[in-house]
């Protein structure tokens, strides 16, 4: 089958068989096959670990050479996870930094507002790193980190980790060059569980005078998310995520956003929200590459206006009470929808745009269509897309967390831009902090398009591998 497929063909196809097969070679990139780049995992708690198992011990052109933490458990963890032996034990990254000579690259999982500091000092050390997202607690701060990677030519790589996923990859693709969604015109995303977000501690622990260094209270440490002197809470560990698939299809910036959030049920000490609600407003011009134009769909619309910059609004929601519609982004346009998620995408062809208002060969069928729209038949459209959904499938057998890696030191070895670029953190870093704002001063907050405006060239922030 072709990769590169209209919508007709494209929804003709899904229908012969189980799904959309794309075979994609995820990187453009050719890798140095015998040259491995030597690493270094800061921060080896639970996504530090989780990196070093799913992903830099299975990537080919990687060699962990050293692990770090200043909680003994987490740093024997992830010891462990990087294969034992040889590999180097540290509690303070700026003595592994200075002893590690060969140390190419860095990977920072760290609490959120230690990433500046220790992002910071890695490119003062001449490292390429890779820093979790949220980039920075702080829009300054994370304008600080575009400057320091500039002046120090060395690039950041965010873990928006849905940016080296060949799926969402393959969807961006269809909707901007083959057009399968027609004009985005909204966007949901939520991100719901039910739990209390917290992480166990053993009360019987204590802490050595090493650890005191660096730990002043063991409940804090573990659960920095629930704290606002260390986190954003829902906005920047689980928001960021999902506001960079908007940013992404849509290819813009939002220009305000207004929300409410609230602590309704754990009410347990935590001081971040337990709830929020937020709409994002994008503008798109012919600047975007998400910019579609459209037909007349009925004898009142005005040509002349339908082509004018057009507002999209993004509606995030998070709650901690209830898993039901668990997390995920529906990216709707007028011909159909795309249901993202991390393991797979559902494609929802739509029932009623492709029905013209008159069809050739036969007769005006306006008034079969108004018949069909004062009658409630609308439902039954409405409802088709869902049964008529098909999966887009990617080929590949590699983890994410594996994809993102080698891409990391593939651009490393081949002097690369990765996807998750210093500008995508940048971007997607402002809007969970302007929504953050919006809703603890409970005003709606405009983005000023000079927070992402440098004096220099900047990497591109949307772009695709397919």
């Amino acid at each position: 089958m072709s990769q590169d497929v209209s919508r007709r063909g494209f929804i003709k196809a899904a229908g012969a068989t189980a799904g959309v097969m794309v075979a994609t070679g995820f990187s453009p990139l050719s890798y140095a096959q015998n040259e491995k780049v030597a690493v270094a995992s800061i921060g080896t708690g639970g996504q530090g670990s989780f990196h070093l198992r799913d992903g830099l011990s299975r990537a080919h052109n990687i060699q962990i050479v050293a692990v770090c933490d200043v909680y003994k458990p987490h740093l024997e963890g992830g010891w462990q996870n990087a294969g034992g032996g040889e590999v180097k034990k540290y509690m303070d990254y700026r003595e592994m930094l200075d002893k590690e000579k060969d140390l190419q690259g860095v990977i920072i999982s760290t609490p959120l507002h230690t990433h500046y500091p220790i992002t910071m000092d890695c490119l003062d050390a001449g490292k390429f790193c890779f820093t979790e997202k949220t980039m920075c607690l702080a829009i300054e701060q994370c304008r600080d980190v575009v400057k320091k990677a500039h002046e120090k030519d060395r690039f950041v790589q965010v873990g928006h980790q849905r940016r080296y996923n060949p799926i969402y990859n393959k969807a961006v693709h269809l909707a901007w060059n083959e057009g399968v969604l027609g004009r985005i015109n909204h966007i949901d995303c939520q991100w719901h569980r039910n739990n209390d977000w917290r992480r166990p501690i053993d009360p019987n622990y204590v802490l050595s005078d090493d650890e005191k260094k660096w730990i002043a209270d063991l409940e804090k440490h573990l659960n920095w998310r629930l704290y606002n002197a260390s986190s954003g809470g829902l906005m920047t560990e689980l928001a960021t995520h999902q506001l960079d698939i908007a940013n992404w299809f849509l290819d813009a910036m939002p220009t305000r956003v207004y929300g409410r959030g609230g602590i309704d049920y754990w009410r347990d000490g935590r001081e971040i929200y337990d709830n929020v609600n937020l709409t994002y407003e994008y503008e798109i011009t012919e600047k975007s590459r998400g910019f579609r134009k459209i037909e007349p769909r009925n004898k009142y619309q005005n040509p002349a206006d339908l082509d004018k910059p057009y507002k999209v609004r993004v509606m995030y929601s998070s709650i901690c009470a209830n898993a039901k519609k668990g997390c995920s982004e529906q990216i709707l346009g007028d011909d159909g929808a795309f249901e993202m998620t991390e393991g797979g995408s559902l494609f929802y062809p739509e029932a009623s745009s492709p029905v013209a208002w008159t069809q050739k060969g036969r007769r005006d069928a306006s008034e079969e269509n108004a018949t069909v729209i004062t009658s409630g038949g609308t439902l039954t459209l409405s409802n088709k897309a869902r049964k008529d959904a098909k999966p887009v499938l990617v080929d590949t057998d590699k983890s994410v967390d594996q994809l993102q890696f080698e891409a990391f030191a593939s651009d490393i070895v081949n002097g690369g831009t990765p996807k998750a670029n210093v500008m995508v953190g940048l971007k997607t870093a402002i809007c969970g902090l302007a929504g953050l704002q919006a809703m603890r001063e409970e005003r709606e907050v405009v983005l000023d398009p000079a927070w992402w405006t440098f004096d220099f060239d900047t990497p591109d922030s949307n772009m695709v591998s397919i």
